[in-house]
């Protein structure tokens, strides 16, 4: 009876883990996510830094413009920081919080005792607003991080999730015509965002004695990117990116 209790607590146990293994995988990081990592602390008393171009479409919504965030990380209380100058709206400051988080996970580095500080220069817009750069924040907090440069000749639009995912964003077009202004040659968009969808008014008029009928419609049309870019002229190339791990590979140095 005690061998057979034996073998009996044997084979659950053995059921069990394989049930454990089994969880695990499926419900583990989602695809083009950041897996968990054991976080290490940085070391004591140093500071890292980093500057990236971000590009916005001013209120208005005319055009887009550039601009340069940097990022601190000094010795702190686990804070995310977002200097007013220009004045940004909440969800741009909750943007540059994942931003934060998604850089810890991707590099291993723990933030507990340091404090994240986002900037942004060079601005002629009055009000930042959007989550549009936290993909781009994303980046320059890993750069930091890291130890690495970013590509000066590189822009990027896009949300970023807590998953390291890049989300979607408006104003590609606007803001890819000011990255071609700035002379650079690579634009990363999040995916499917390489081709625009845009709509132009078609007016048909219909006379009835003395009365003209006039019938406005609007029909979608698709631009690719990158086939405008070279009908511009522009030395540009729109790139999609669909995570923090693509976008990384191609923006750091």
């Amino acid at each position: 009876m005690k061998a057979e209790k034996i073998l009996l607590l044997a084979a659950a146990l053995l059921s069990a883990y394989a049930l454990g293994l089994a969880t695990a995988q499926q419900f583990g990081p989602p695809a083009g996510g950041i897996a968990t990592v054991i976080l290490k602390q940085l070391p004591a008393a140093e500071k890292f830094e980093a500057s990236i171009d971000i590009v916005a479409v001013k209120q208005q919504g005319e055009a887009g413009v550039l601009s340069t965030a940097n990022v601190e990380v000094v010795s702190g209380k686990g804070r995310v920081l977002f200097s007013l100058n220009p004045f940004t709206e909440p969800d741009t400051q909750q943007s540059a919080e994942t931003a934060a988080a998604v850089a810890q996970q991707y590099t291993g580095k723990s933030l507990a005792d340091r404090d994240v500080i986002y900037t942004i220069e060079n601005s002629d817009v009055q009000l930042v607003g959007g989550p549009s750069a936290g993909a781009a924040l994303a980046v320059a907090t890993i750069a930091a991080l890291e130890g690495k440069a970013v590509r000066p000749d590189t822009v990027m639009t896009g949300t970023i999730n807590a998953d390291g995912t890049i989300g979607q964003i408006g104003g590609v077009l606007e803001k890819a015509a000011a990255c071609a202004d700035a002379n650079k040659s690579l634009f990363l968009v999040p995916a499917g965002q390489s081709t625009v969808t845009y709509y132009t008014q078609q007016v048909t008029e219909q006379r009835r004695g003395f009365i003209t009928i006039q019938r406005v419609r609007y029909v979608p049309a698709a631009i690719n990117l990158n086939d405008y870019s070279k009908e511009q002229g522009w030395n540009l190339e729109i790139k999609e990116v669909s995570n923090i791990q693509e976008a990384a590979a191609l923006m750091l140095e």
